[in-house]
């Protein structure tokens, strides 16, 4: 895993803007820690909605994709009242494993936090899948191909 350096160019991927509100801030006047994944949960469900698949659509067609794994790294904090970029970018699959890496930048493009998810895929049955069902395959194609195609204008 590489960790950014503060002045590397932005993440390319698919980016939403996020208004920060007040009531995400803890009494030292900045988000809340936690918060953060849920920053990290609307871009990911921004995106992947793009292709036709939601957490929602996922359980309807029979599969769970939990999270296994997520890595925050804190750079600058962020306050109320001001506009984040977050952008997600999906790593090509090797197993039925997503792995998402992410930025939240401020207007002025300040690198404030960078982050990682993991998500493995389940049946109905819960039971885990070592290679990614051929609906599945098709959705994360679709997804490397816009990375690809697109630098991630923000959406």
């Amino acid at each position: 895993m590489t960790v950014p350096r503060r002045n590397t160019p932005p993440l390319s991927g698919f980016t939403v803007r996020v208004p920060v509100r007040f009531a995400e801030c803890d009494s030292y006047a900045v988000v809340w820690h936690g918060h953060y994944a849920l920053y990290l949960e609307q871009v990911r469900e921004a995106f992947t909605g793009r292709f036709g698949f939601t957490a929602t659509k996922a359980l309807s067609i029979g599969y769970r994709v939990p999270i296994t794994r997520m890595e925050i790294r804190y750079r600058r904090a962020i306050v109320a009242d001001t506009e984040i970029a977050v952008t997600a970018r999906l790593r090509r699959p090797e197993v039925a494993r997503l792995v998402l890496d992410y930025e939240i930048r401020d207007a002025a493009g300040e690198l404030l936090a960078s982050a990682e998810t993991e998500q493995v895929v389940l049946n109905s049955e819960n039971e885990l899948l070592l290679s990614l069902p051929r609906d599945l395959q098709i959705l994360v194609a679709s997804m490397l191909a816009w990375q690809n195609e697109t630098d991630g204008p923000e959406r």
